[in-house]
């Protein structure tokens, strides 16, 4: 499974270098992403959750990973920047829904603190958006 991984953000690595949206497009309706979001003791519904996002380089990205296992070490990695009542919860997206909930003005960073980070700056995803495969 690591191997298909690994080829998958080969592959989009390549494809983003190269600002070619149609294949980009391509590899995410052929992958599933992970979203992580954070919620604290004292959010009483689901209103207080947000995604993990960033400003990168004067870009506004959201912050997703191409595996639950890169999800997971994030969060490892991280928790001295977390309070004890935060929650931190993982959904499971499909390229397509990822692309068609992205927030308007915003990039993809995608496997942030790990050797396979990747990002995908706002006009290129708009790009993908567009695109048909």
């Amino acid at each position: 499974m690591s191997d298909s991984t690994e080829s998958l953000e080969s592959q989009l690595a390549t494809a983003i270098e190269q600002r070619d949206a149609v294949l980009v497009r391509q590899l995410f309706e052929a992958a599933e992403f992970v979203l992580l979001t954070m919620s604290d003791d004292e959010d009483d519904d689901d209103e207080g959750a947000n995604v993990f996002s960033t400003d990168l380089d004067g870009m506004h990205l959201v912050v997703a990973f191409t595996s639950e296992q890169t999800a997971g070490d994030f969060v490892h990695s991280m928790e001295e920047y977390y309070e004890e009542g935060d929650e931190i919860e993982g959904y499971v997206l499909d390229g397509d829904a990822l692309l068609q909930y992205m927030p308007p003005e915003h990039g993809l960073f995608l496997n942030p603190e790990s050797e396979q980070s990747l990002v995908i700056d706002h006009e290129l995803l708009e790009l993908v958006q567009k695109s048909e495969v």
